[in-house]
Order: C-alpha cells, then sequence, then structure tokens
C-alpha cells in the first residue's frame, strides 16, 4: 500500500503540476508577464516542492520550523486559485470548471500533509512520545471545558488526550467522593489538603499527585532540616577541632619552650664552667709568673746587695786599716825618735796590728757568714713564700676543676632535663596534631623567650626581640633555610604578641 500510494502520488504531483505550469503560464503571458510566463510556474511549484520538503526534513530531525508549512500552504493556495482563474470562463460562471482546475494541488496537499503525519507519528513512536489531538466532537459537545483541557494540555506540556481524560475523570471521582462525605457543602467543610487537586488542576496535576504534596512537601521539609543539622553539627565539629587544634599549639609552645629553657640552662652552665677554669688557669699562670720573676728579682737583688755590703766593708776595713797604720806609723815615727827604747814598743805594736787584722778578718768573715745566712733565710723564706702560691694556684685549679665537674654534672642534668622536656614536647605535639610549620613557630617563640630570660635584670628589655636569634641558629634546630628560617621567626613573634608566653 505504501508503495502503491507513493506511486499514486508521483502520478498526481506530476498531472498537477504538468497541468498548473501550462495553466499558469497562459495565465502570465495574459497578465503581461512576457518570456517571464514560461519560469512563473516552475518557481511556484518549485517553492511548493522546497517548501514542503524542508519542513518535512526538519520534521524528521525533529526540528519542525512551522513558517514553512505555512508558506507551502500559501504558495498552494496561490496556485489553486491561479488554476481556477485560468480557465476560459470566469470562476463565478463556471465554477466546476475552476474546481476541476484545483483539485489536483489539493490532491498534491493531502499527499503532503499524509506523509507529514506519517514522519511525526514515526518519531513519536520511536522516542515514546504521546501526541494525541482532543477530537472534534469534544469540541462540539463540551467547547468550554474542551477548551479548559486543551489549555492544561498545552501550558503543561501534557501531549496524552488519554492522560489528561484520565486525570479529569479521577478529579470528577475525587469530587463526587467529597460530595457524599460532607454534603453539599463540601467546598466549606472539606480541609484545605484535601481540596488541592482542584487547586492545582490548572497546572497539570493529578488527584493522586496532589493529595500526595503534603507529604512530599514535609519530606523536602524533614530532608532541609536534618541538612541544616548536619551543617550546624559540622560548624560545631569544626569549631570544637579548632579548638583542639589551638591546645595543641599552646601544649607545643609550653613544650617548645621548656626546652629552650632546658637548652639554655645547659649552655649557660657550661659557658659558667669553661669561663671558671679559664679564669682560675689563667690567675695561677699569673701567680706562677709572678712568683717566680719575683724569686729571681729578690735574689738577684740580695745578691747584689751582699756583694755590696761586702765591698763597703772591705773598704771600711781598708780604710780602718789605712788610718790604723798611718796612726801606728805616726806613733813608730815619734817613738823612733826614742829609738832602741821604743823598738821593743815597736815590735808589740806590731804583733798587735797583727793580731787586730786577724781579728778584724775574722770578724769581717763572721759578718759575711752572718750576711749569707741571711740571704739564704731569706730566699728560703721566698722559695716558701712562692711555693706557697703555687700550692694556692693549684688549690685554685683543683676548685676550678671541681667547679667544672660541677658544672658538667650540671649540664648534664640540664641535658637530661632538657631531653625529657623535648620528648614530652613531642609527645605534646604528637598529641596535637599540629602542622611542622606551627610547631616551628613555637619552637622559635620559646627560643626568643629563653634568650630574653637569660639576659641580666638590668640589660632585659620590656618585650622579647626577636632578632636575639639569630636565623642561622633557628635553621641549625629546625633544619630549614633562611627565608623558612625567617618566616618561621616572624611567625614565633606574632604568637608572643598574642600572649603566648612559652
Amino acid at each position: 500500500m505504501v508503495v502503491v500510494s507513493g506511486l499514486c502520488a508521483a502520478v498526481v504531483a506530476a498531472i498537477g503540476f504538468a497541468g498548473s505550469y501550462a495553466a499558469l503560464r497562459d495565465l502570465a503571458r495574459l497578465h503581461g508577464f512576457g518570456t517571464y510566463s514560461y519560469v512563473f510556474p516552475i518557481g511556484i511549484d518549485a517553492g511548493i516542492v522546497a517548501m514542503y520538503g524542508l519542513d518535512l526534513v526538519l520534521v524528521w530531525r525533529r526540528m519542525p520550523k512551522p513558517v514553512l508549512r505555512l508558506v507551502a500552504h500559501i504558495l498552494t493556495l496561490a496556485t489553486i486559485l491561479f488554476n481556477a482563474a485560468s480557465g476560459e470562463k470566469p470562476v463565478k460562471d463556471d465554477p466546476l470548471g475552476a474546481f476541476m482546475h484545483g483539485v489536483l494541488p489539493l490532491l498534491f496537499v493531502a499527499v503532503v500533509e499524509a506523509l507529514r503525519h506519517l514522519i511525526i507519528r514515526t518519531n513519536q513512536l520511536v522516542l515514546a512520545i504521546e501526541s494525541d489531538r482532543i477530537p472534534l466532537h469534544r469540541w462540539l459537545l463540551s467547547p468550554w471545558k474542551t477548551w479548559c483541557l486543551f489549555r492544561r494540555m498545552k501550558l503543561w506540556d501534557i501531549t496524552s488526550y488519554a492522560q489528561m481524560v484520565d486525570m479529569e475523570q479521577e478529579r470528577t471521582v475525587y469530587q463526587a467522593w467529597l460530595q457524599h462525605q460532607y454534603g453539599r457543602k463540601w467546598k466549606k467543610k472539606a480541609r484545605a489538603a484535601e481540596l488541592l487537586p482542584f487547586t492545582l488542576a490548572p497546572f497539570g496535576m493529578g488527584v493522586d499527585e496532589a493529595l500526595d504534596l503534603p507529604r512530599k512537601q514535609q519530606e523536602d521539609a524533614d530532608r532541609r532540616l536534618e541538612a541544616e543539622q548536619a551543617r550546624i553539627a559540622a560548624v560545631a565539629e569544626r569549631d570544637a577541632q579548632r579548638a583542639l587544634d589551638e591546645q595543641e599549639r599552646q601544649a607545643d609552645a609550653e613544650i617548645r619552650r621548656m626546652a629552650i629553657e632546658a637548652k639554655v640552662a645547659t649552655a649557660g652552665h657550661q659557658i659558667s664552667a669553661q669561663t671558671s677554669a679559664a679564669e682560675t688557669e689563667a690567675r695561677a699562670a699569673e701567680l706562677s709568673a709572678k712568683a717566680a720573676a719575683e724569686v729571681t728579682e729578690k735574689t738577684a737583688l740580695l745578691s747584689a746587695e751582699s756583694s755590696l755590703r761586702q765591698a763597703e766593708r772591705k773598704l771600711a776595713e781598708a780604710e780602718r786599716q789605712a788610718a790604723e797604720a798611718e796612726r801606728l806609723a805616726a806613733e813608730a815615727e815619734r817613738e823612733a825618735a826614742e829609738a832602741e827604747r821604743a823598738a821593743e814598743r815597736q815590735e808589740r805594736a806590731e804583733k798587735t796590728a797583727a793580731e787586730a787584722e786577724a781579728e778584724a778578718r775574722a770578724e769581717a768573715a763572721k759578718l759575711l757568714a752572718e750576711e749569707e745566712r741571711l740571704l739564704r733565710a731569706q730566699v728560703a723564706a721566698e722559695a716558701a713564700r712562692t711555693e706557697a702560691a703555687a700550692q694556692a694556684a693549684e688549690a685554685e685549679r683543683k676548685e676550678a676543676v671541681a667547679r667544672q665537674a660541677e658544672a658538667d654534672r650540671q649540664t648534664a642534668l640540664a641535658r637530661e632535663a632538657a631531653a625529657r622536656a623535648e620528648l614530652a614536647a613531642q609527645e605534646a605535639e604528637d598529641a596535637a596534631r599540629l602542622t611542622p610549620r606551627e610547631r616551628g613557630e613555637r619552637a622559635v617563640a620559646r627560643m626568643i623567650l629563653a634568650a630574653h630570660r637569660a639576659l641580666p635584670e638590668h640589660e632585659r628589655p620590656a618585650e622579647p626581640d626577636m632578632y636575639a636569634v639569630s636565623l642561622e641558629e633557628i635553621g641549625s634546630v629546625l633544619n630549614v633555610g633562611r627565608t623558612a628560617a625567617g618566616e618561621r621567626r616572624q611567625g614565633a613573634a606574632d604568637l608572643i604578641k598574642a600572649g603566648y608566653n612559652g
């Protein structure tokens, strides 16, 4: 049937176009088209074919363009009128002839509409889309209600007439049930929820869907409430986590502060011990050198003084002996006059002089021995004082060694305390789950505070100075570069300004 119908449509189109060509050519020539009358019919018929063809193609591609169909219908109507007017007699004088001229174009239009309907229905079946039209008898029997039905179908894109009829039937049955339940004044007695099917009928909503709407709205409200509660719970959880993070950061800061204080105390003990040992050694060396120099100087001085006194004594003895000799010579000269009488006296004098000289020499030797003894006693006393100074220096050195040992012990204790504090800090940091950056900032903050506390009371500024800790120290402790060390030091300064005290 499709093949036969297609062949018949082709025959009708060919005959209609052939007859239309001759009729339109003669009509165009009659109206003064001249040579243009030969192509005018072709333009009209080709335009009809083109418009209908494009309309069918767009409908087949599910992109209909109604204006193409309207233009094709206008051209077809023009062809029908032109063919009706191309007869030998006017239309009102020969209406039958005019109808005979226009019947073939009408058949072509009918064929095209049938083909268009076939394509549209095929697409709807392929896409499972229903698109029913309202029957004509319904328009005739109930025009107003049918118009309302049509309006709802078009407004809310309801393509199935059967579906719309079922919805109307459900609504009518539901209305009858309400009348049965509440009586004649059912619209006033019924609850608002029960009247929803009638309220939402203009929006294309069925009875079951309208009655189920409050439940859906309540479910949506419950879901929104649950979502809001979940959001509030999530916000509370984030706040609690933020508070825990802050507590962990504070714990980390405290641990870092303790570790830095322990390190500073250890370094202070070490430096103090080293300083004391160095001062003691320097003092002992100075005392030893001073004692040696003093012994040498005093020994030389005593030797010089002894030599000088001995020379002076010898000179005095020589002068005394010279004076005595002169005196004796004078006496000898005076006694020489006595000659022989004084010979015996001269001999006694000489003997006396020799004895006196011997006694003087013995006395000088005795004095020299006494001076040497005194000099030896002074040297021994000086050596004793030097030995005492050396012993004192040795005692001071031993005391410095003892202080160094005590400092080493204190350093070991401080290191042990620092190790325990560091271990506690690491455990607190692990428990606080701080980021490496936060841990580094708190470590640097504790270093700054420890350096601030290590200063003497009269030299300590009011606020800790973050430049008291160099970038090299921060980099060596945290194992970071200068840029990262500067960022950690700035973050530590901000923490201290915010009230962080280690």
